[in-house]
This record gives C-alpha cells, structure tokens and sequence, in this order.
C-alpha cells in the first residue's frame, strides 16, 4: 500500500512539474542596449552563436583605387629636333589626372648607330594621345 501511495504521489508530482512547463511563455526578444545584458545573464549556446555568427551580413568590400601609376610598353617614335627615329623604353608614368601624367627622364637611343638620348621628365599628356616622346 505504502509503495502505490510513493507511486501515486510520484506520478502526481511528474505531472503538475509537466503542466507548469507546458506552460511557459518563451521570452520576449529583446532588441537595442539592454540585448548584450541580457546576453550576459543567459548566454546563447555555442550552436547559437555559431549560427548567429554565419547569418550576420559582412561589411562591403572598399572599392580598388584607381591607379596611380601606368605602365607604358616601348615604343619607336620619330622626334623632329633630332631628326630620327628612337626607341623609348618601356617605362612607369605617375597619373596626375585623367588628361595628365608625369614622365620621368627617359634613355632614349638610335637602333641604327647606338646614340643614347635622355628626354627630360616632366608633365604631359597620357601616353596614348602624346605626340611626341
């Protein structure tokens, strides 16, 4: 008898524990300031930090500047004063602005009897629209 008695009350127990958990009300979300306090008291678990972590939107990528230093390939180019054709070497041009680049010193030579050249740098136009070395 005693023993139905321990079963009886434990039954009954398990049950009112069962019905006060069916009845709870699952916190609000909380939002703004107080959320990292909140975070600190009941701490999401390491699958929800996890989860948070991969759904949380990355900053945009910073646009590439644009370059400030172009490369120009060589090229052969017929300079009036000299009267001739010399080869400029492939050289770097500093990009001042779209319609202006800087152009450093450059050893200009003859292929036809090896006289080297030097073209004073200096401001100009980009070195697809030049006239001259």
């Amino acid at each position: 008898m005693k023993r139905v008695a321990v079963l009886v009350l434990a039954l009954g127990w398990l049950a009112a524990a069962s019905a006060a958990r069916a009845q709870l009300i699952p916190p609000l979300p909380v939002t703004g300031p107080a959320q990292g306090a909140l975070q600190q008291l009941h701490p999401p678990s390491p699958l929800d930090q996890v989860r948070e972590q991969s759904m949380r939107r990355s900053a945009p990528a910073p646009l590439p500047a644009p370059p400030t230093e172009q490369w120009v390939p060589e090229r052969r180019q017929y300079v009036p004063e000299l009267g001739r054709n010399l080869i400029i070497p492939g050289h770097y041009e500093r990009r001042l602005s779209n319609q202006e680049s800087q152009v450093p010193s450059l050893p200009a030579y003859d292929r036809e009897n090896g006289v080297t050249v030097t073209i004073p740098g200096g401001d100009r136009p980009p070195a697809d629209v030049r006239q001259g070395p």
